[in-house]
């Protein structure tokens, strides 16, 4: 790891937390972000330095960012409580679905462009993210649909295959900015498309009832 955050160092985690919120919010326009940090420090007001005397290292923030993104993500399938029936599966999944997509076509585009241009001084940086975010994010999918199977609600003896499945239809708008710069997908046009991936994962997976 480059650098070690300790909660006293630059004001505390307080401070942290500010710089984070502020810096997330920026990475809703990943412009200029193919160039790397220093377009969106600008943005933030914040100077490389205070970042370094923050958090360590620009992988500690960027890899701090994809725990936060990650924990976003995960709160809908994280606090659900108990899973019902299929009714209550669905609204979960389209809720965490939303906001994937939303965060799909904005701020992970920024954040993976942030990845590449960044981690060409540092090797280890791709690692640290896709554990830190796409992992996690996956490691709880997966734990929601292991929870709807072992209800009842939900007939998937392979979860983690339905995650990858699921999470890959979601990627849709990161893929295409990735691909064709700009994004081809908005956020605000994903309802469709996130009820229609939901559908599709439910469909194949509803508890079948014996006659």
């Amino acid at each position: 790891m480059n650098g070690e955050r300790t909660e006293d160092s630059a004001g505390g985690s307080g401070q942290q937390d500010d710089m984070l919120h502020t810096l997330s919010a920026k990475l809703d326009d990943p412009s200029g972000t193919l160039n790397g940090i220093e377009p969106v420090l600008e943005r933030g007001g914040y100077s490389k330095q205070e970042i370094l005397s923050a958090f360590g290292s620009i992988d500690d923030l960027l890899v701090t960012i994809a725990e936060r993104k990650a924990a976003l993500l995960s709160d809908p399938l994280v606090n659900c409580g108990k899973i019902i029936d299929v009714e209550f599966a669905r609204r979960v999944l389209t809720n965490f679905g939303i906001l994937a997509w939303k965060e799909y076509s904005t701020s992970i585009i920024a954040l993976v462009r942030l990845m590449v241009a960044e981690g060409a001084y540092s090797p280890d940086l791709r690692k640290r993210v896709y554990k830190a975010g796409p992992s996690s994010v996956a490691f709880e999918l997966c734990q929601f649909f292991t929870k709807a199977h072992g209800a009842g609600v939900l007939n998937i003896p392979q979860a983690d295959l339905a995650a990858e499945q699921l999470l890959g239809m979601l990627r849709e708008p990161l893929y295409e900015a990735l691909a064709l710069n700009p994004a081809a997908a908005s956020a605000s046009a994903g309802s469709g498309a996130v009820a229609a991936s939901v559908d599709l994962i439910l469909d194949g997976c509803k508890r079948r009832r014996a006659p």
